[in-house]
């Protein structure tokens, strides 16, 4: 039986940081000196399309089955996660020769670190206070 579920808030508020990161670091860059803006528009597409995929595969159809079939779904969909994002890598590299490699992949490692710094600020902005009596 496949049952229809959507992605939970938290991973698209992931997803979202990490395009909006993307277009603000891209924009920046494009006021600033116009041949990196593209090679940073790039590298946080590289981070953030398979981040996109690996989404879509775990929490679009879940199935209802033992532990170890969705823990080979998880592994199965981190492992082509993780093979697209090294073939963008590759295609990038070999294609554009115009690519600035440090902007590349520096964006791709600001936009990367999204997945750890939005749930920690989230955790921490929305975490109830204690009040003392």
């Amino acid at each position: 039986m496949v049952q229809k579920i959507t992605i939970p808030a938290q991973i698209k508020n992931i997803l979202f940081w990490q395009w909006l990161i993307t277009f603000c670091v891209t924009a920046f860059l494009f006021i600033a000196k116009h041949d990196l803006a593209f090679s940073a528009l790039l590298g946080g597409a590289i981070c953030a399309l398979p981040n996109m995929y690996f989404a879509r595969q775990l929490f679009t159809k879940r199935r209802i089955a033992e532990a170890g079939t969705l823990l080979r779904t998880i592994y199965v969909a981190e492992f082509i996660k993780l093979s697209l994002a090294v073939a963008l890598l590759a295609i990038v590299l070999i294609n554009y020769k115009d690519v600035h490699p440090i902007t590349l992949f520096a964006t791709y490692f600001i936009v990367h670190s999204c997945m750890w710094v939005v749930p920690l600020v989230t955790q921490v902005f929305t975490k109830p206070t204690l009040k003392q009596t």
